[in-house]
């Protein structure tokens, strides 16, 4: 008999074990749960701390919001996607910007040569917002514009001036925009979010955005703090939710400085959590962020508002867990990840297609991940109850061990300055880092297993999968676009109100930029210009490497 037979046939007869009974988190699971576990009975969902959901009748009211991430190539390209998704069921919009529109730079600058269009669409003058957003009723359906300041200021602008046309007031818009200076690009990773623009004006420009519409646009939310950035740079739960609500903290004290009252913008803070693959952590992190959350809220900033308190949560299934070896198995995980979401009560879920660890999505791929979310919410029978988890001894025990993680951690940030000062530090970085090295260890080692990659390894395998692939001279119709755009505009009246900007951000720091940026987005100024206006204000030069 050959000695990987004799593995086998040991298998069969022996039977299989995990190799540890731990959550991705470290938290040691009990061989069983009971009553004991669980001293005191939660509230009922929609009240207060709103651990098993912020409204009375969850799903059984309405269904969460079925968002896939939207956005490639070109505005035009983008645009047929959107509807594209819209026709296959989605019912709401994720619009991610390529990595150039989100540094604040035009497709024509040396910097992005070949990243134009490639991980979300380029969108660089009002011009491209208007196609980007063609046919589309901007009060009817709920956008998600994922960007970071300062550039959200000027994304914001341009989605206004669009609305306008539309005939859409300010007031009408519904959805958010990300516009966190610390987690939106790649996570919180110092060198991300400092090399293209000072941090302090970064934050100081969210907090002008944020004001501006909490004047001007009161169903919009804010800002959305992207806990889902955070895991995906190789962090477990508990830091997830720590780093997060630490970080919005800080975005609080700001704006309570400026005189805002914290019941009339707590409401349109909001989440965006990464679903790993830990199904029963990930179910149990989603109720105890909405009780930290609530608490938070309530005993530390004085919230009276009941809204205040309710830790509204979109998700994005991991990214993490998706593997290039057997991409079919990344299906099965999808919708797993899927269901944790929903059972932990999530308000918009974007379910990762399982082509992830090749390239951007394909169609199919998309309208599978649109499909896995339909198959939950109309087959599963998981919806017909407000709280289907409701009184499970093992949820209710992480949920409280989590909780108590999560508090822990957040006491050492505070006691070191506050999130800012730690990320500053670099604190949060070096943490960041020893995360990943103990994460990949536990996968060389076996002690995390990933089938098809420590396990059940295919070494000749031979994949054959349908690849996204853009268009041949997208970028260079880009380039091409933007310099006949700034050729024929009225260049008088975009350096104006350049100059105006520049002026004002020079020689009035603590005004409130945005009118300013609006008024340069109306004048056709490019989101390359208005970001190099505010970096020159700033004596700030972005170096090559």
């Amino acid at each position: 008999m050959k000695i990987s037979d004799k593995v086998q046939y040991d298998r069969y007869l022996k039977g299989e074990k995990l190799p540890h009974f731990r959550t991705l988190s470290g938290i040691e699971m009990k061989e069983f749960y009971q009553r004991d576990d669980k001293q005191n009975d939660e509230p009922p969902p929609g009240v207060h701390p709103f651990t098993r959901g912020i409204y009375k009748d969850m799903y059984r009211g309405r269904l969460w919001t079925r968002r896939q991430q939207s956005g490639f190539g070109s505005p035009l390209e983008s645009n047929r996607l959107i509807h594209f998704l819209l026709n296959k069921g989605m019912t709401g919009l994720n619009i991610d910007f390529d990595i150039p529109t989100k540094l604040g730079l035009d497709p024509d600058h040396p910097l992005a040569e070949g990243d134009v269009g490639l991980v979300g669409t380029s969108v660089a003058t009002l011009e491209d917002m208007e196609t980007l957003f063609h046919g589309i009723p901007l009060d009817k359906v709920s956008t998600t514009l994922i960007v970071n300041p300062p550039y959200s200021a000027i994304i914001m602008a341009m989605y206004l001036l669009v609305a306008k046309k539309q005939g859409v007031d300010a007031s009408g818009l519904i959805g958010t925009i990300m516009n966190c200076a610390i987690t939106q690009l790649v996570g919180p990773t110092y060198q991300s979010g400092t090399h293209f623009f000072p941090l302090d004006p970064a934050i100081k420009i969210a907090c002008d955005v944020m004001e501006y519409c909490i004047n001007h646009s009161p169903k919009w939310n804010i800002i959305n703090i992207n806990p889902r950035n955070i895991r995906e740079s190789g962090v477990n739960a508990i830091q997830e939710i720590a780093y997060a609500f630490c970080l919005a903290s800080e975005y609080i004290r700001r704006l309570l400085a400026r005189g805002m009252e914290i019941d009339r913008f707590a409401p349109r803070m909001a989440f965006f959590a990464s679903v790993h693959i830990d199904f029963l952590e990930e179910i149990a992190k989603l109720r105890a962020m909405r009780r930290i959350w609530a608490r938070l809220m309530k005993d530390t900033f004085g919230a009276k508002d009941p809204r205040s308190c309710m830790c509204r949560i979109a998700v994005q299934t991991s990214s993490l867990p998706m593997t290039a070896q057997q991409p079919l198995n990344n299906i099965v995980r999808a919708a797993i990840q899927t269901l944790a979401a929903i059972l932990g009560g999530s308000q918009s879920v974007h379910t990762t297609s399982y082509d992830e660890g090749y390239a951007l999505p394909t169609e199919e791929a998309q309208v599978l991940a649109i499909r896995t979310q339909q198959v939950i919410a109309y087959e599963a029978g998981v919806c017909r109850t407000a709280d289907p988890f409701g009184g499970s001894y093992v949820i209710e025990k992480l949920t409280d061990e989590i909780e108590e993680c999560v508090l822990n951690l957040m006491e050492v940030i505070e006691k070191k300055g506050g999130f800012l000062e730690c990320f500053k530090s670099q604190w949060i970085e070096n943490q960041i880092n020893e995360a990943r090295y103990e994460y990949a260890h536990q996968l060389e080692t076996g002690e995390q297993i990933q089938v098809g990659v420590n396990m059940e390894r295919e070494e000749d395998e031979e994949v054959k999968i349908n690849i996204f692939r853009q268009a041949s001279d997208m970028q260079e119709k880009r380039i091409h676009y933007i310099r006949e755009y700034k050729e024929s505009r009225n260049k008088g009246q975009a350096k104006q109100t350049l100059e105006n900007l520049y002026h004002q951000v020079k020689h009035h720091p603590n005004s409130n930029f945005f009118q300013a940026i609006l008024e340069a987005v109306g004048q056709q100024a490019t989101l390359g210009e208005i970001s190099d206006t505010l970096r020159e204000a700033y004596d700030f030069k972005v170096h090559y490497i």
